[in-house]
């Protein structure tokens, strides 16, 4: 929904009268959010708690303002609450004739609802978690690779700008061209620059490391020597995490053979009984009741179950 767009300058080698690229086209989500900005934006800039949530948004690596972000949650809501309204009446109304469907109606507006709003709250959470986890994983081959640049004598501002240049580990570096923004462009210091760069990080480990480099440049001291053994600290606690969750796999196998094993046999069992006895459930006959199984709880809990075990194994990396 949210993307970030990244300006690439005309080279300054390029003759004057040479063809240069068009700019690509916007994207759907880029024009979507134009377009709910333009519309509900203006109102939500002047709201309150906007400074809280654009620190978020700048720790989730997304560059928008408060005022778009909650301009597209609520116009995407008042749409998907529309559709999910005009659906669930068709099919529980028009098709499968239950006598009590205004009811699932409601439930299920009410849930698209409150889904559409948790998954906007989720959004937010779930980048910062991501950028945080990937961090951590680059930081200490990171630190190694300064470690090493260190020794050859390089100065603290050859090592920033260094590190900028890279080609691999794309989250760390991206810190590191910060640093060099706020440096070459904003025009502070170096020791500034790490300290407002290290602010903005989701990492803990990120700002302590960043705030400990900008206090080894102020007081002094041996950069080398500290980036060693700050990377052999990070690693061991990477070990410890990895070792957590192996321990945590166990945990979502009892989860799985509970919840979608066991239950769907539960339900597929009930739903014969009722078959067999010529009554409903909640207004469901059988058949009803294994389609809604087939189709709705076994898909639910199978890809919950993915998407636990794969955030776990994402901050286990």
């Amino acid at each position: 929904m949210f993307t970030k767009v990244d300006a690439v300058p005309a080279s300054k080698d390029a003759p004057s009268g040479a063809a240069t690229t068009p700019p690509p086209k916007p994207t759907f989500s880029k024009s979507y959010g134009t377009f709910c900005y333009r519309l509900l934006g203006a109102r939500f800039e002047r709201g309150s708690g906007s400074e809280l949530l654009q620190e978020r948004l700048v720790r989730a690596g997304m560059d928008i303002t408060p005022g778009m972000y909650y301009s597209v949650m609520y116009l995407t809501t008042i749409v998907a609450v529309v559709v999910s309204f005009g659906i669930s009446l068709v099919l529980f109304h028009s098709l499968l004739k239950i006598s009590d469907w205004y009811a699932y109606v409601a439930l299920i507006t009410g849930v698209t609802l409150a889904s559409v709003l948790a998954a906007f709250r989720f959004l937010i959470s779930s980048r910062i978690s991501n950028r945080k986890d990937q961090l951590e994983r680059e930081l200490p081959f990171t630190l190694s690779e300064l470690s090493v640049l260190a020794s050859t004598g390089m100065s603290p501002i050859q090592l920033v700008r260094r590190m900028a240049r890279r080609d691999h580990d794309p989250a760390m570096t991206l810190e590191f061209k910060r640093v060099v923004y706020h440096t070459d462009v904003e025009g502070k210091d170096l020791i500034t620059a790490l300290a407002e760069t290290a602010k903005g990080s989701p990492s803990n480990s990120v700002r302590e490391s960043f705030w400990d480099l900008a206090n080894m440049i102020h007081q002094g001291g041996n950069l080398d020597e500290y980036l060693r053994a700050k990377s052999d600290d990070i690693m061991k606690l990477k070990r410890l995490v990895q070792k957590e969750f192996i321990e945590r796999l166990s945990t979502f196998l009892d989860m799985y053979v509970s919840l979608v094993l066991v239950g769907v046999l539960m339900i597929a069992v009930g739903a014969f009984l009722i078959n067999a006895l010529g009554s409903t459930a909640a207004g469901l006959n059988a058949n009803e009741l294994l389609i809604l199984l087939t189709f709705g709880f076994v898909p639910v809990a199978v890809a919950m179950t993915i998407i636990l075990i794969s955030i776990a194994y994402a901050r286990a990396e």
